[in-house]
């Protein structure tokens, strides 16, 4: 009974998530779902696959613009949910943190950007796909996690199986490989880190079961393309210079807390 009981209240707290995007968007504010619940939306010809990960939710995470701050706070209060006003100042208006007092749901709000390891801007993201940011930036927003877990990986092998690389030109839900060599061209530190991950992601299909050899050679030959058409692409000055050093010199940001849908 405990698991049904966990199993309904994830399923109420996701309702809520995908409620609260539907409801700002009718004022002209955009929410974006990210983090794992984003997975799970963005993957639906795999749920099967997340049936193991299952996992109490406490918080749902979004992408939103810095310049509707004002409109994301007044939405917030006006459903019900208290600010922490602390992490607001302290960020200088980059997060929001909010908490539901009755159902205690946390909601974490990231402006512009979500900044741990490398940076990933949501200016221009958010008209991509909704009710969730784009496949891409979902794939980004794993593979920039230095100190990357199994989690992580799992969430990032189904939606390597669900979603081929291409273009825009093929469609909003293909990983945008030109997006991401743009990006990654430019900045060797997050280069190295999105590379070393996606590079160890095939080695955990053996724990997903389920997942067929065929499919398996899917994910694999998508992750193969990705990464060869990444060592390709031209390098920015700025890019080789910094690839000199390499490790020796911190890459990344150091983080001291995660959102924990991450």
């Amino acid at each position: 009974m405990a698991a049904s009981g966990e199993e309904n209240l994830n399923l109420e707290f996701v309702d809520e998530g995908l409620r609260l995007v539907k409801d700002a968007e009718a004022r002209g504010i955009q929410l974006r779902i990210l983090g794992s619940i984003a997975y799970r939306i963005q993957c639906p010809g795999n749920l099967h696959l997340f049936d193991d990960m299952a996992r109490v939710l406490t918080d749902v995470d979004f992408a939103a613009l810095k310049s509707q701050n004002q409109e994301i706070r007044e939405f917030f209060l006006g459903e019900g949910y208290l600010p922490d006003e602390g992490v607001y100042v302290a960020s200088e208006g980059s997060r929001h943190i909010y908490v539901h007092p009755e159902t205690k749901l946390n909601v974490d709000v990231f402006a512009d950007e979500l900044y741990f390891c490398h940076r990933i801007p949501f200016g221009g993201r958010l008209s991509i796909d909704v009710p969730t940011i784009s496949t891409t930036d979902l794939l980004l927003e794993k593979m920039q996690i230095v100190e990357i877990n199994l989690k992580d990986f799992k969430d990032t092998l189904v939606l390597m199986l669900e979603h081929p690389i291409g273009t825009p030109a093929d469609s909003n839900k293909h990983i945008d490989v030109d997006y991401i060599t743009g990006i990654m061209s430019k900045d060797w530190g997050f280069y190295h880190t999105f590379t070393t991950n996606l590079k160890r992601v095939p080695d955990y299909i053996s724990e997903f079961p389920a997942i067929t050899a065929e499919e398996g050679s899917v994910i694999r030959s998508r992750i193969e393309d990705l990464l060869q058409r990444l060592e390709d692409a031209p390098k920015s000055m700025k890019w080789k210079i910094r690839a000199k050093v390499g490790t020796k010199v911190l890459w990344y940001q150091e983080v001291t807390e995660k959102s924990s849908q991450f």
